[in-house]
């Protein structure tokens, strides 16, 4: 019977611990309807879902990098929380690209996630935590990618905002 208990009680534990995994936040990112694909002045790009991946191609760059961009609206980031931003990417070519969590609707400042991402050719995972920081009301929060550094294609998949 003891072992019995015991047994009972460490598949409650992996349970506990691997089934309290926090709802994502985000949209699915192999959906078009999930995504805004930026394109101002000079920086000209193309989006589409390619089975399980976003792909996001940046055709024509003017030396602004944020002309161009990638961007997944209406998250309800919670002021002071720290979130997990999770997602699968590579590039064609290899490059760096910008992300960031920033308000959605003017001045666009950052909410305290602005990483560069070292993309290959190859799949590669990426994980970023931050904490919340002068997040807007009403779901007017966004993740983004900022692609028009460099022409080429960047491909993204499984992404996922969690609470820590």
């Amino acid at each position: 019977m003891k072992h019995l208990a015991f047994a009972v009680a460490v598949l409650l534990g992996f349970g506990l611990a691997f089934g309290a995994e926090k709802a994502n936040l985000g949209k699915p990112s192999n959906k078009a309807e999930s995504w805004r694909f930026e394109q101002h002045e000079g920086g000209k790009g193309t989006m589409k879902i390619d089975a399980d991946a976003a792909v996001f191609e940046t055709t024509a760059t003017d030396g602004e990098d944020w002309h161009v961009q990638a961007v997944m609206t209406g998250l309800d980031l919670k002021e002071g929380k720290e979130y997990v931003v999770k997602f699968k990417a590579k590039a064609d070519p290899a490059r760096t690209i910008h992300l960031s969590a920033m308000i959605d609707q003017e001045d666009w400042h950052t909410i305290g996630l602005t990483e560069d991402a070292e993309m290959t050719t190859d799949w590669k995972d990426f994980s970023y935590t931050f904490k919340a920081e002068g997040v807007a009301a009403e779901k007017k929060n966004r993740i983004g990618f900022t692609l028009g550094g460099d022409k080429g294609k960047v491909m993204v998949k499984d992404l996922t905002i969690a609470e820590k």
